[in-house]
């Protein structure tokens, strides 16, 4: 009987142990926003050159003046990556100042085409998916995990990286690149 009590004891030591586990990196996720930080690495500037979308388009990231740009890192299989795609679709079609990159981590263009069945609006301008060269760029921005965004003002500076899934269509997030713009 002790044995049964003991055991029962752990059990639910562990399970309320793992619950607010669970709590605290939920509470973590919905906390994180696009609150104005001090730059991350003003150091890191758009990358030269062209990139080439799925589609085969050239894009040139120093043709958006004006613009804010958004590198962000996905992939087809990545859950996180999946629950903000909405979100980025809303963002850029409330504010046209916006571009998006997104850099698909998968290593097969089919993927990538199911994927975008689902999400229609995830690869029309202003967001531009980009699959070739995506291990560069990786290494370039130096991505350890998805999904990964890195927000560049205007002048081609980054000024924040957001490492996981945020809500990108919020008064906060429109308000916030509004400020950025202006700078």
């Amino acid at each position: 009987m002790k044995t049964h009590l003991k055991a029962l004891a752990t059990t639910i030591g562990v399970f309320v142990t793992l619950i607010a586990l669970y709590q605290t990196l939920i509470a973590n996720k919905q906390n994180q926003s696009l609150a104005p930080t001090p730059a991350v690495n003003r150091d890191l500037f758009l990358p030269e050159g062209e990139l080439i979308t799925l589609s085969g388009a050239r894009i040139n990231l120093h043709s958006f003046p004006g613009k804010v740009i958004i590198f962000n890192f996905w992939a087809s299989w990545c859950t996180p990556c999946i629950e903000e795609v909405p979100s980025l679709v809303s963002l850029v079609k409330e504010d046209p100042n916006i571009v998006i990159i997104a850099v698909s981590g998968d290593q097969n263009k089919d993927d990538i085409n199911a994927f975008l069945k689902s999400f229609p609006g995830f690869n029309k301008p202003p967001i531009y998916v980009v699959q070739e060269n995506a291990k560069v760029l990786m290494d370039q921005f130096k991505v350890d995990k998805l999904p990964e965004s890195f927000i560049f003002n205007p002048k081609g500076e980054m000024v924040k990286k957001i490492s996981g899934t945020i809500n990108w269509h919020t008064p906060d997030s429109i308000e916030y690149f509004k400020v950025i713009r202006a700078k």
